[in-house]
């Protein structure tokens, strides 16, 4: 049993240190504004930590294609903590941007595969 609580603590030490970094972006962030409503810092929060932890690992993953070589640590958390800031200021220019580009998606598909009319019908 006590194997068992250890290897549980590891594994929530291990999960806290790979959010710290993007937590902690994310909070300095929220230092810069003021006037925010504590509902808003909480999704502040959240989502430096969410986009911060995915966009961390997809770079990870990408980094030995790039560079031929393993990431360091100590690079993923500057990259983790950089990400944590930005991330809630970015998304939802992103998102209005993404939503652009999807709605206009039909409308190309359209243009390009149905025949056009010479009539304007």
């Amino acid at each position: 049993m006590e194997a068992k609580l250890h290897a549980f603590y590891e594994a929530c030490l291990t999960l806290l240190s790979g959010l710290a970094p993007g937590a902690i972006g994310a909070a300095v962030s929220m230092a810069w504004r003021r006037g925010l409503t504590w509902g808003e810092r909480f999704v502040q929060l959240a989502v430096g930590i969410i986009v911060s932890w995915f966009i961390t690992r997809a770079v990870a993953a990408l980094w030995p294609l790039w560079f031929r070589a393993a990431p360091d640590p100590f690079v993923m958390q500057a990259i983790a903590f950089t990400i944590g800031m930005v991330a809630f200021e970015a998304t939802p220019r992103f998102i209005a941007a993404a939503s652009d580009v999807i709605a206009g998606i039909p409308a190309r598909l359209a243009d390009r595969f149905l025949p056009s009319r010479k009539d304007g019908k």
